[in-house]
């Protein structure tokens, strides 16, 4: 009984200071954990309990709320677990690892993922990490350097890590920022379903947490962008798509890329976006052939529904600054031997160089030398040159001034030009001095669709051309035949029919045959419907009538230039495309007339 004494009163020296450093180490870790928790804001704590164990602890679920700068955060996490060393003072949190954190945030942010801490006791080495946190949260309606941006929605995935000074994040799978509407400064354009995929976006930071403030900030990675429809006056409204990449700071954001349209318009862009400055815009645009100028013609509004390209290609390098009022666009527009049809025109080798500028109030477009090799509506105009420039107010872009300071062609051998000059557009109708000079008779005979007709001489003239809405008509033009004058020979079966016994016209008939002019002048009227008028005063002789005696002639003809201009299309003289269009065309107009007949039978 003695010995049994003996070993009770041993076992419990030796057990008593294992004892009291226990409680004295579970009372330091409960004064070190509520001045931590003091310290960050943390209150409303509860928690239920799962297990404790020499290696640490385990609760099944634990909720905080924590007060930090005037804003207030949430926390529930369920499967926590504490792990700890000892020392010999006691316990000593090493790591809080969270399978299942949920957060309300600030701003009506929500988080859910794992979270591990380390160190939590530990400032200098304490660290925060996740594998896989989804951050959502709604961004408030906001107006960035003239920008209106809507109510907008974020869905983020993030890993990495952070601690006390800096942070590396990932944005994981389905990481996006949606707003339902954007304005741009102006209100003449707006962005409706705007979506911003940022997936793969790395977010390296540095900051002090007390006080809150971000010192170094580096965003990069992929990024793509979706919008539903652009409204802008000068854009068909449809889904456009960009896929490039993100850099950015604290002080701007770069971001570079390809710009896509669903019609197929493709243009590669740099923006350039200074957080207290002016964003800045860049693009480039190339097009080439037939599929290209459809891609065009879907895209843009001001694109004519009469034009097609099927050569050649076009490209645009353009500006863009976005101040708080406005926008500012300057660049330009090159062509490379680029051809089409325009209604029943056929035009190649379009060649030079446009210049566009768009301000607050006006738009520019200039040009020192834009080129064709032909502009073809039936007869062809070759070696077209145009030098000269537009201005007119951006909301009223049909009502400018028009300057030429150049525009002419090769036009039978001849040149016909505008005499230089301005014009209000807005003051209809126009009223355009043509001059020619030059002209080969002998290149009109053959294009004028008239067996046997030839000649020979040069014409010159001035031909007034009044441009209206109406139409084009000429009033009083003039042309007449450079010194010393040429041949007109028609065959005396083309004009038999006006002889017809009189003794007079049996004399102009043979003159006609082989006629020497020496004077060839004619006025000129075209009439809004197509007709032209010539009145003709001929003097010369012919060898052949009355031994070359003078002879003078008053001839009046008319000629109805679009069905002129529709034979040439026919005879295969412009090319294929326009003759199929021009046959089409006369079939849907004869279908047309015989649907309007039928009708009318009917009444």
């Amino acid at each position: 009984m003695a010995a049994f004494m003996t070993l009770r009163r041993c076992l419990v020296l030796l057990l008593s200071p294992i004892v009291m450093l226990s409680m004295a180490g579970g009372l330091y870790a409960l004064v070190a954990w509520e001045t931590w928790r003091k310290a960050n804001g943390i209150s409303n704590l509860e928690w239920q309990w799962g297990d404790v164990s020499w290696a640490g602890l385990r609760l099944d679920r634990l909720s905080a709320t924590q007060s930090r700068e005037g804003q207030r955060y949430h926390m529930v996490g369920k499967q926590l677990s504490l792990a700890w060393s000892w020392h010999w003072y006691g316990p000593v949190p090493e790591a809080i690892v969270i399978d299942q954190l949920a957060l309300t945030l600030p701003q009506g942010f929500h988080a859910e993922g794992d979270l591990t801490i380390s160190s939590p006791l530990e400032p200098d080495k304490r660290q925060l990490t996740t594998n896989d946190m989804k951050i959502e949260g709604r961004l408030a309606e906001r107006n960035i350097a003239g920008w209106a941006m809507s109510e907008g929605r974020i869905n983020l995935t993030v890993s990495g890590k952070a601690s006390e000074r800096s942070a590396t994040l990932t944005l994981g799978e389905q990481s996006r920022v949606e707003f339902d509407d954007i304005a741009a400064p102006g209100e003449d354009s707006r962005l409706d379903d705007l979506g911003f995929n940022l997936t793969g976006v790395t977010l390296v930071g540095d900051y002090q947490l007390a006080p809150m403030a971000l010192e170094r900030l580096a965003v990069e990675g992929p990024f793509e962008a979706a919008v539903a429809t652009i409204h802008n006056a000068q854009l068909i409204p449809q889904p456009w798509r960009f896929d490039g990449q993100l850099d950015g700071t604290l002080t701007e954001l770069k971001i570079d890329g390809r710009l896509s349209s669903d019609a197929g318009a493709v243009a590669d862009t740099h923006m350039n976006y200074p957080f207290e400055g002016v964003p800045a815009l860049e693009v480039s645009m190339n097009a080439g052939g037939a599929s290209g100028g459809r891609a065009l013609a879907d895209t843009f509004t001001a694109w004519p529904a009469a034009l097609e390209v099927s050569d050649g290609r076009v490209e645009a390098v353009l500006s863009a600054r976005f101040p708080s009022q406005g926008v500012r666009v300057q660049g330009g527009i090159d062509f490379d031997h680029l051809g089409g049809l325009y209604a029943r025109t056929a035009w190649t080798g379009l060649g030079g160089r446009v210049n566009l500028n768009l301000d607050n109030d006006h738009v520019n477009v200039r040009t020192s030398d834009l080129t064709l090799d032909t502009l073809n509506p039936g007869i062809a105009l070759r070696d077209v040159r145009v030098a000269g420039f537009y201005r007119a107010p951006r909301n009223l872009v049909a009502n400018g001034t028009l300057v030429l300071d150049r525009a002419s062609s090769e036009l039978l051998g001849g040149e016909v030009r505008v005499t230089p000059g301005e014009w209000q557009l807005a003051d209809m109708p126009l009223r355009v001095p043509l001059e020619i000079s030059g002209i080969e008779l002998a290149q009109l005979m053959q294009v004028y669709p008239a067996e046997g007709l030839a000649g020979s001489g040069l014409l010159q003239g001035a031909i007034p051309v009044r441009i209206g809405p109406e139409g084009v008509s000429i009033d009083a033009g003039q042309v007449q035949a450079v010194a010393p004058g040429g041949t007109l020979k028609l065959p005396a079966d083309r004009l038999k029919g006006m002889a017809q016994g009189n003794q007079a016209m049996t004399l102009v008939v043979q003159a006609m045959e082989n006629f020497h002019y020496s004077v060839l002048n004619s006025t000129i009227d075209y009439a809004q419907d197509g007709t032209l008028t010539l009145g003709l005063r001929l003097e010369g002789s012919s060898p052949e009538v009355r031994d070359g005696h003078p002879i003078v002639l008053n001839i009046n003809l008319e000629e109805d230039i679009p069905a002129l201009l529709t034979s040439l299309q026919l005879s295969g003289r412009v090319n294929d495309a326009v003759t199929e269009k021009v046959r089409n065309l006369i079939r849907e107009r004869e279908a047309q007339r015989q649907s309007t007949g039928a009708g009318n039978n009917q009444e």
